[in-house]
């Protein structure tokens, strides 16, 4: 048995220690392993991870992950479809058996109901509600029933979709949710702070509770990341590609690109350009995307070029379970790679962009130099 787990880990606290927890404890029932696929530098809702991956991933591997893979970015600042679908390419390809998650609603049997019911929709009626201006959670809502307050429970839904759409045998183990929801900001009296209570408070020494020690001091001599120190960036990356240039990223289309640029000249801050773009139709979590593709330079040609690579980076490992890597390779669905070099580099030259993009905003660490965490 081998158990997956698809996570950001921004930062990994008690909540994420209790789903952990409970895949070990399945594994250990069956001589199997835990393995973890992880966003790295910057998230699904177009967050700034507030470490770096390795930081996060060495955490997992100490609270009982025996592996972490990293997500690739064009997988990681993703629809929820796309997500799902590269995590679980990546966890069939690393041979898991079982994908655990957590979830609001743990009734995952209306799942092939949901399905059956997307099957069935006619193009032309899921056009028409977006011409209403509804963006396209608040569509699945209306049409197929996925409550658009209960992120998990719709990310779940991906999941499934993923492993019965490329007919995998992997069977879903839904751990229902405790304590804040999602998107939380009070730091009182909760089982499990979220993740955003958490990096809304950081400096609050109410959130150590919630986390290891270890997370704690890393958190504290850490630069912490945060989307307001994109702006700049942003600003200077808006104005110097023009509307031309915007057009060419990713997941720009229907003239967003004028949008975008007359917000860039009247913006005064981060949350200001978010607001000033985003719609009805268009989602903050999807301009925040874009904008992140914008800073990275990832167009629609690099999306067609690298995301559907099968060549991986491990992150951090169990030092007694370092082996599953060489049989993983063995198997030949995917590559994994415990280290950048020379001769593997030329596979990685997006995520290594990336990288260090992250690390001139705000740790000065070069990816192509770090090493694998191998944890005792």
């Amino acid at each position: 048995m081998r158990i997956g787990i698809v996570a950001e880990f921004n930062p990994l606290h008690s909540g994420h220690r209790y789903l952990i927890e409970c895949a070990r404890k399945l594994a250990v029932e069956n001589n199997g392993e835990v393995i973890c696929v992880m966003s790295e530098f910057f998230t699904q809702r177009g967050e700034v991870a507030i470490m770096d991956g390795y930081i996060r991933a060495k955490e997992a591997v100490r609270s009982g992950c025996d592996m972490v893979i990293a997500l690739p970015y064009l997988g990681s600042v993703a629809y929820g479809d796309d997500f799902a679908r590269k995590s679980i390419e990546i966890l069939a390809g690393a041979g898991i058996t079982h994908l655990i998650f957590g979830t609001e609603n743990d009734d995952v049997s209306v799942f092939e109901e949901i399905y059956t019911k997307q099957q069935k929709t006619n193009e032309e009626e899921y056009k028409k509600l977006l011409k209403t201006g509804l963006n396209h959670a608040k569509i699945n809502s209306v049409l197929y029933g996925l409550e658009s307050n209960n992120p998990n429970f719709s990310l779940a839904y991906s999941y499934y979709k993923a492993i019965r759409e490329a007919d995998l045998d992997i069977k879903m183990v839904p751990v229902k949710r405790e304590g804040q929801g999602l998107n939380g900001s009070d730091i009182s009296g909760e089982v499990h702070l979220s993740a955003t209570a958490i990096r809304n408070n950081i400096n609050d020494e109410k959130i150590e509770k919630y986390l290891s020690k270890e997370m704690v001091a890393d958190l504290r001599k850490e630069t912490i990341a945060s989307e307001s120190s994109l702006f700049s960036y942003l600003k200077y990356k808006i104005l110097s590609l023009g509307k031309v240039g915007i057009e060419q990223i990713y997941d720009v289309s229907e003239g967003l690109e004028n949008r975008i640029y007359e917000a860039a000249l009247k913006a005064e801050s981060y949350s200001n350009l978010v607001e000033l773009i985003a719609t009805k139709r268009y989602s903050n979590k999807k301009i925040q995307r874009v904008l992140l593709h914008i800073l990275t330079n990832t167009t629609k040609e690099d999306y067609k070029k690298n995301f559907s690579t099968n060549n991986f980076r491990v992150l951090a490992v169990k030092k007694n379970k370092a082996a599953i890597i060489r049989e993983i390779n063995r198997g030949g669905k995917i590559s994994l790679y415990p280290q950048l070099n020379s001769k593997n580099s030329m596979k990685f030259e997006q995520d290594i962009k990336v990288a260090r993009i992250y690390g001139l905003l705000f740790n000065d660490k070069d990816i192509f130099r770090e090493n694998i965490q191998i944890i005792e």
